[in-house]
């Protein structure tokens, strides 16, 4: 018989409310991108509908499984699932680097890499190079995206985390580890931290699901006009 767990302070269960909560509002925005067809009726679909909707897919089940992992106090899966949910945010956005983002929709459709891929300055779409041009509107985005990548791949992320205590004396040095499938010893500012980013990540999704919503929803003449506005 498992051992009852703790419960979570007040602060992160108020935050685990909020990430359900996004969730919802995910839902609304897909509708919306489905129905933006300027007139408040359904819009033909185009080869970025199917992006986004793939996108908003992970985005769901990403959220719920974070909710889970930290509700059970597995640390270590919440940050492979950050790291997984900030990258489906940044992949989506790089339809926005492109010159022709319906054939950028199509080109992943087919199961190209997008980081194989170029923007319009004819640099490849890594992960790092996502990064680099989003961090100017998310400046945690860089060290936070840095640090989780050792979660993705076994590393030393994960030796790190199965040291329970490291004690120093002048003879020598004694090390103990904890083999728990829970991770009851980060304090209560850990899980507050990262259930913050994951907010934070959803925003970077929902801001160009919700802008690519808003430009199907312009007529041809306001599309004009943007483009030639250089916005």
């Amino acid at each position: 018989m498992e051992a009852q767990l703790p419960q979570h302070a007040a602060s992160v269960l108020d935050l685990i409310a909020g990430i359900e909560s996004d969730s919802d509002l995910m839902v609304k925005v897909g509708q919306q991108v489905l129905s933006s067809g300027g007139d408040g009726k359904s819009a033909p679909m185009f080869p970025l509908d199917f992006l986004a909707l793939g996108a908003i897919k992970r985005n769901l089940n990403t959220a719920r499984a974070f909710r889970q992992m930290v509700e059970s106090w597995n640390m270590i899966c919440a940050r492979t699932l950050l790291r997984t949910h900030i990258d489906t945010g940044l992949r989506f956005s790089a339809a926005w680097e492109v010159q022709k983002p319906h054939d950028f929709a199509m080109a992943v459709l087919r199961g190209d890499r997008i980081d194989q891929m170029k923007d319009r300055l004819g640099q490849r779409l890594t992960d790092k190079r996502l990064v680099e041009l989003r961090s100017g509107n998310y400046p945690w985005l860089q060290n936070v995206y840095g640090n989780l990548s050792g979660y993705i791949h076994f590393s030393g992320s994960h030796i790190i985390d199965s040291v329970a205590s490291l004690a120093e004396n002048s003879d020598a040095a004694t090390m103990s580890f904890l083999l728990s499938d829970t991770d009851l010893r980060f304090p209560e500012f850990s899980w507050i931290e990262i259930c913050e980013c994951f907010s934070e990540a959803t925003q970077i999704l929902r801001k160009y699901l919700t802008g690519w919503a808003q430009t199907k929803a312009m007529t041809p003449e306001q599309l004009d006009a943007q483009r030639h506005s250089g916005d």
